[in-house]
């Protein structure tokens, strides 16, 4: 199961915007207290959702991050297999991904900013060739 892809769920704000964090490690022992774990933080802003390591450790860390560390690498392979984000205003026209056209479905529905009650809109972006530990930005245009 810890080599299995990840669906990422980002549900917008009224401003159209989210953030959110991403914590994983073994699950099965105490390497974690050792820095072995992955520490990711997503922001969607301005059409752009980037993930990037979280390198400045919080008051509840036992120790640094490294982004480096063993369990990261063990798990470098693992990919995002889908991305889904409610509440877009309208359909982007394009959608990339380190320069290249990643595959979307587009359902209408409701922008996050909706004074009106109902099913908000929701952008299914498919195998957009990014990986769960690697730093990346998706565009839509």
């Amino acid at each position: 199961m810890w080599q299995d892809p990840f669906t990422l769920i980002i549900s917008l704000s009224k401003e159209g915007t989210a953030n959110g964090k991403l914590y994983l490690d073994d699950g099965v022992g105490y390497d974690y207290e050792k820095g072995e774990y992955i520490l990711r933080q997503f922001e969607f802003a301005s059409g752009a959702l980037r993930s990037t390591s979280r390198s400045t450790p919080s008051s509840n860390e036992l120790v640094t991050y490294d982004p480096r560390n063993n369990w990261a690498q063990a798990i470098g392979h693992v990919r995002v297999e889908r991305i889904i984000i409610l509440g877009l205003k309208a359909e982007p026209k394009s959608i990339t991904a380190g320069g290249n056209a990643v595959e979307y479905t587009w359902e209408k529905g409701l922008g996050s900013d909706s004074k009106k009650g109902g099913d908000a809109s929701r952008l299914i972006l498919k195998n957009p060739g990014v990986n769960v530990v690697e730093d990346w930005e998706i565009n839509l245009n």
